[in-house]
């Protein structure tokens, strides 16, 4: 299934970006591709067990795509400060998205903690892999399948669960995202 996202800045919009232009527009965007992929997996005929591990799912999406946005600023050669303030300001925002999501599902209680810990964990794991928006990958995109493969664990219906994410899921994100971030930075 094919997400449409608006990837353009409004033509009413005359005054220069600032970081946190940049940073709610990619949280946006982020949240979006992580449910629609959650979507996916589930349409596919992965199976989710809970709403637990579904939110599970699209932390590990979002924690993805907030480094994706990291290693795209930085090989930009944005200033530092700049860098650091849009980055910042993406973990705070999609942090409140996912707060308000879990409080719907599951009730009131802090689920930005968690989030904010995960994505700092997945951050230092994602550095160690090589990326480059036109190639293929596969060695980050094979440890984004091996945590939704541990979230979703692995039953007969969800032993193929790495190689949708791998092969069709990751790929399609990764370039909907650096599609999506090029046309906003310009």
């Amino acid at each position: 299934m094919a997400i449409r996202i608006k990837s353009k800045w409004s033509k009413t919009v005359k005054r220069d970006k600032t970081s946190e232009d940049f940073a709610s527009a990619l949280s946006y965007i982020g949240w979006r591709l992580a449910l629609d992929k959650a979507r996916n997996l589930h349409g596919e005929d992965f199976e989710y067990t809970s709403d637990h591990q579904r939110i599970t799912v699209i932390v590990e999406f979002m924690s993805f795509q907030v480094h994706l946005a990291d290693r795209l600023l930085f090989s930009d050669d944005h200033p530092e400060e700049f860098r650091n303030d849009v980055m910042n300001k993406i973990g705070s925002h999609s942090a409140r998205t996912m707060q308000e999501n879990c409080e719907d599902l599951f009730g009131p209680g802090d689920y930005r903690t968690g989030y904010i810990k995960t994505l700092n964990l997945r951050s230092g794991e994602y550095s160690t892999y090589e990326f480059n928006p036109g190639d293929s990958n596969y060695s980050i995109y094979r440890h984004l399948a091996k945590k939704i493969q541990d979230a979703m664990g692995l039953s007969q219906t969800n032993k193929w669960v790495m190689d949708q994410i791998v092969d069709i899921d990751a790929v399609e994100m990764c370039k909907k995202f650096v599609e999506v971030y090029n046309s906003l930075m310009r």
